[in-house]
Order: C-alpha cells, then sequence, then structure tokens
C-alpha cells in the first residue's frame, strides 16, 4: 500500500466524506497496519480519531485500527492533561515576571483551527520573546522553575541567536521550546514589529493568552514544513494544520495583500510554494478558488514547484543524499540565493548542533 492511498483514504475523512473512507477501510486488500503507521507517523492519528468519533463512524471499523486510533488519542489526551496545567503555570510565572510571550502551535493552535484543544498531536510548550534581554530573562525565569536548558548557547546569547530560532528546556513537567524568531536564516526579514502589534488573544480553559495572527501562523507553518522536507520527513500535520487554517480564515481572504507582506519579507517564494503544495497535496486547490488564483499571479515560485508528483514529497528518508537534494532544493525558496544559503547553513551547523540536542 502507498503513501499516496494511505492519504487518499485519509482525505476522505478529511472532507467528511463517509462513504467512501468505509468502503476503503473495508475492503480486503486494505493493508490496516500499513495506513495505521501512516497516520501515526504524520501525526494524524489523533485528528482522524476524533473526525470518526464525531461521525458515529469507530464501531464501522476494522478492530485493529479503531484500537490503534483510540490508542493515539489516549496518549495525546494524557499530554494534554499534563501540559495544560503547566501551561496555566508558565502565563502565570512569566506575566509575575513582567515577561510578555506569544503562545504558539500546541493546544492553541488546535482550539483556535480544529475547534478543540484536544484534536491535535502536540507534545510540548512553544513560546515567542520579543528580543535578546525579554530571552534572557525568560531563560532566567525557566531554570529558576527547574527547567533544565538542553541547548547550549554557542558563543553567548547573540551570536545563536542569529543563527538558531530556539533554546530547548525539560522538567519532569513538559518540554519548552523558547523562541525568539519564528525560523532563522540571514535572508529573512519577518516583520516583528507587526508579529506583535498583530497578534491575537485566546481563551482558554478560562484564561486569555496572546497567541499569533492566522498570517503569522501560516508564515509559522510554511516554514515548519520547509525545515520538515530538508530532513526528508515532512509530516502530514503541519500540511493539515494550513488547511485548517485556510478552513477559518476562508478564500475571501485578501491573499494578494498576505503575498504583498510575505515578498517585503523575502518570504514570498516560500510562502506560495508550499502554499502551493499543500492545495495539490491535499487535493484541496477547488475549495480556495481566489487563493489559487492569487498564487498564479505570484510568478517568482513557479520555477520552485517540483518537477514530480507533490505527494512525494511526503516519502521519508534517512538517507545522507536526499537529505542534501533536499537542502539544495530548498536553499532555491530562498531570495539569498542558493550559494548564500549553503554558505550560511554550513556556519550555522555548529550552533544547530549546539542548540538542538
Amino acid at each position: 500500500m502507498s503513501d499516496a492511498s494511505c492519504l487518499e483514504t485519509f482525505l476522505h475523512a478529511v472532507k467528511d466524506e463517509k462513504p467512501a473512507l468505509l468502503e476503503a477501510v473495508g475492503d480486503n486488500s486494505f493493508d490496516l497496519n500499513e495506513f495505521s503507521t501512516f497516520v501515526r507517523k504524520h501525526a494524524v492519528a489523533v485528528y482522524l480519531y476524533s473526525v470518526l468519533k464525531d461521525g458515529h463512524l469507530l464501531s464501522a471499523l476494522p478492530t485493529r485500527l479503531r484500537t490503534s486510533l483510540i490508542a493515539a488519542s489516549d496518549e495525546q489526551a494524557d499530554k494534554a492533561q499534563r501540559l495544560l496545567p503547566e501551561i496555566y503555570r508558565l502565563r502565570e510565572l512569566l506575566a509575575g515576571g513582567g515577561l510578555d510571550v506569544i503562545f504558539m502551535k500546541g493546544p492553541f493552535l488546535s482550539n483556535r483551527f480544529y475547534g478543540d484543544p484536544e484534536r491535535r498531536s502536540y507534545g510540548d510548550i512553544d513560546l515567542l520573546v520579543q528580543d535578546r534581554a525579554a530571552l534572557v530573562r525568560c531563560d532566567a525565569a525557566l531554570r529558576e522553575a527547574d527547567y533544565l536548558r538542553r541547548s547550549i548557547p554557542l558563543f553567548g546569547h547573540r551570536a545563536a541567536m542569529r543563527f538558531v530560532y530556539h533554546y530547548e528546556y525539560r522538567s519532569d513537567r513538559a518540554k519548552i521550546d523558547l523562541h525568539w524568531t519564528l525560523r532563522s536564516h540571514f535572508s529573512y526579514k519577518i516583520d516583528y514589529e507587526r508579529v506583535w502589534a498583530n497578534s491575537q488573544s485566546e481563551h482558554l480553559h478560562g484564561q486569555d493568552y496572546r497567541v499569533l495572527s492566522p498570517d503569522y501562523v501560516i508564515v509559522l507553518l510554511a516554514l515548519s514544513i520547509l525545515g520538515d522536507y530538508q530532513k526528508a520527513r515532512v509530516r502530514l500535520k503541519f500540511l493539515l494544520d494550513l488547511y485548517m487554517v485556510l478552513r477559518v480564515v476562508g478564500d475571501d481572504t485578501d491573499w494578494d495583500g498576505f503575498f504583498d507582506q510575505r515578498r517585503r519579507e523575502d518570504l514570498l517564494t516560500i510562502s506560495a510554494t508550499v502554499l502551493d503544495l499543500t492545495l495539490s497535496i491535499l487535493d484541496c486547490r477547488h475549495e480556495y478558488p481566489r487563493l489559487a488564483s492569487a498564487l498564479e499571479r505570484q510568478a517568482a515560485f513557479a520555477e520552485a514547484r517540483p518537477a514530480t508528483d507533490p505527494t512525494h514529497l511526503l516519502k521519508w528518508s534517512g538517507k545522507v543524499g536526499d537529505k542534501i537534494r533536499n537542502h539544495v532544493w530548498t536553499f532555491r525558496l530562498h531570495e539569498g540565493g542558493v550559494m548564500r544559503s549553503a554558505a550560511w547553513r554550513l556556519l550555522a551547523e555548529p550552533f544547530n548542533q549546539a542548540v538542538f540536542r
């Protein structure tokens, strides 16, 4: 059973095509083990479980598949029960120290765009601070709260912040990624004044939290997908996230304005390419005709489109050669050009090794 077949079956659930889904999984030739592995590997089993449960379809599933999905849902529920109290604790801790942070992804993305904090897989807490001073203060606050910083700021915070985008922290309660930027690259000109000015408030379990605006959620997801591709392990999870964001923001969004802002931030080719691939891989271009039309007007990224079937991007590989090939392709998407991007990557590698341990 191919990844393309697994994807096709999963998309029946995403698009509420219940008869087609039940027919697919009920076919004697359908490989239940491979499909279960596929949705777990791509971190979409929890979402699939929630859709089937809401549609009262769980009992119609083959036992092995139902058992696998229930186990994935229970695992995520356990993680949420541990993380949600810690998120509230962090909010109080940081606010008490006068620290303002943006809570990224996790239950907030799930609550806003999936309709429930437990319909999406997540396992850590992502925080964004405004500047180096805030990073230093937040770093001290987390370590005082018994978090161990696993990352080593090679040559100090200033140098590390230039080449990487977050530090990793661990405690017996949670894992935290402390960001100062969405992603790091010499060519990115992300308008962080705009990021903070346009941030929104999300109400979760009786408390309000600062979160990214939808346009910067799209940017964050595009950059996350790009990073996954460089590692030759694109997860369907982030593509599904993008689809869910599109469902909420709708096709009436000013997409030309969105792409104009990305052009000013030197992120046009990246954002357009990833959105275009998402529409293709999830077979939803017809659902977003205005976005599709706006993409066709962005000539800058046309040459970057892969020549092969875009679903091939979902194939995982541990081969060094594949990762090098993928890096070279992504270098073409950066405004700085292939050679400068390759040189920057080599320069950044020691910092990556020290920080992402």
